[in-house]
């Protein structure tokens, strides 16, 4: 990652939203990630911007402007340890 801090954009579609409605936000270069989600959303975009200001940019011209989006909350995280992964046997 690029940065320490990463975010979370949080996405409620509104009814009738195709399911690629997020393929262009994947052509930035800040998207890591895209996820469908159960519960009060209903996607999840992970974001390594650079700062606050940049990722307002992202969400209202990018995000906030596609027709298909009712709502977004936005939260940032900074990682403090990360395990590592080990298969199952």
């Amino acid at each position: 990652m690029a940065n320490n801090w990463q975010a979370w954009v949080h996405i409620k579609w509104k009814p009738g939203t195709p399911e690629n409605a997020w393929e262009n936000w994947s052509k930035n270069g800040w998207v890591k990630g895209v996820w469908s989600t159960t519960g009060s959303w209903d996607a999840m975009v992970w974001v390594d911007a650079k700062n606050w200001d940049d990722l307002e940019k992202f969400v209202w011209k990018e995000v906030r402007t596609n027709q298909w989006v009712d709502r977004t909350e936005t939260t940032w995280a900074k990682q403090w340890w990360a395990g590592s992964a080990k298969a199952a046997s």
